[in-house]
This record gives structure tokens, sequence and C-alpha cells, in this order.
């Protein structure tokens, strides 16, 4: 298991559960004939946002098998990620589309739809999963901007993804994704929801 971590609270890269490349300059290589890999941890890479540019780059590369390349830019108390890779055999989807070389089947809607808005169990690609939650901002921009007809389609959608022990709050938050993640005004409908603590931390000016 390969585990990357932000850089507060002393994070760490690791395989196994044991850290690797801890100073920057630093290489990992997996000789295990079976899963072949390497682990670069250096400063060099193209930033994905521009913004971050200020800040000192701690960047793991990863080599994975099939050609696939992962980028992680690791900072205070978050990371960005890149992934380069060929189609995989059998077919793909998620975030980043299906890969066909139809980029109209890739919109936020049309993947929803596909493979809904909650990735499915064993499918993680990380340990586990961000906590959920469901505000009381999320739960009136719930009730008044979610059309009748979009609450029930993502109500019946959630009913088939999770499991029948799921919370009241997973079901929210899940039926919440599903009516506003495929919506790219979504953060300008929040505003309305949100405080001046909230705006402020989201960089909303106004």
């Amino acid at each position: 298991i390969i585990e990357v971590e932000p850089m507060e609270d002393d994070g760490k890269i690791m395989i196994d559960g044991k850290e690797i490349c801890k100073n920057l300059g630093t290489n990992y290589e997996n000789e295990n004939p079976n899963f072949p890999f390497t682990i670069v941890h250096d400063d060099v890479g193209v930033l994905p946002d521009r913004a971050a540019s200020q800040f000192k780059r701690h960047i793991v590369h990863i080599s994975l098998p099939m050609g696939i390349k992962m980028t992680v830019f690791r900072w205070t108390n978050y990371m960005d990620l890149t992934i380069e890779m060929q189609p995989l055999p059998g077919g793909q989807d998620g975030s980043c589309g299906n890969f066909n070389g139809d980029a109209t089947d890739d919109t936020t809607q049309a993947i929803f739809e596909r493979i809904g808005a909650r990735i499915g169990q064993g499918e993680m690609l990380f340990t586990q999963r961000a906590p959920i939650e469901f505000t009381k901002q999320m739960e009136e921009m719930l009730r008044n901007d979610c059309t009748a007809d979009d609450l029930i389609a993502s109500q019946q959608k959630c009913q088939k993804e999770l499991p029948q022990a799921a919370s009241t709050m997973m079901m929210n938050s899940c039926i919440y994704d599903q009516c506003f993640g495929k919506n790219e005004h979504a953060l300008r409908s929040a505003e309305v929801y949100s405080t001046a603590e909230e705006r402020a931390a989201l960089g909303i000016v106004g």
C-alpha cells in the first residue's frame, strides 16, 4: 500500500506503513517482479495551480505498472494529484472520464449518470473516505434550490448506491452531491447560505 500525506503534522510517504523518501532528492524502487514501481520525492514538476507557486514544493512521482504515472503535490494541509495513463483493457470510468475519445460524455453530469456520486465499496484509491458532513447551509440550499424532480431522482439514486445501514447524514450528503455536484455554479449558490467566516475561508469577497 502506497500512502502519501500532506506536509503538516509531520506527514509522510509510506509503503505498507513504513516511511520512505523522507527528504527531497530521494527515491524508492520496489523490485518485486509481480508489482514493480518507483517513487521519487523532489521539487520538480508543473504545478496544477499557479497560485501555489509561492510555496515550497514537495512533489512525489509514482511510476506504476501498465504505464500509469501519478504526481502528488504535497502542500501544508492538502494535496493536488495528476494521473497519466493509457486506456485500460476492458475500459474505465471515473472523475476523469471514460477514455473513449469522446469528451462530450465526460461531463460531471454524464459521469454521475453512469457511476453515481459516490465511489463504490472496495473501489477506493485511498485508505479512508473524507469525513461526510451535511451542514445547515447545505440543508437550506437543498430545500430551496434543488427542484422536486432532481430531489426525487437524487433520492432514488442514493438509495440504490448506499448500503441499507447508511446514516441519515450519509444519505443527505449523497443527495446533495447528486443534486448539485454537476452544477458549475454551486459555489455561487452556496454563497447565499454561507456565513461571513465561511465566505472568507473560501476567498469570497463581499
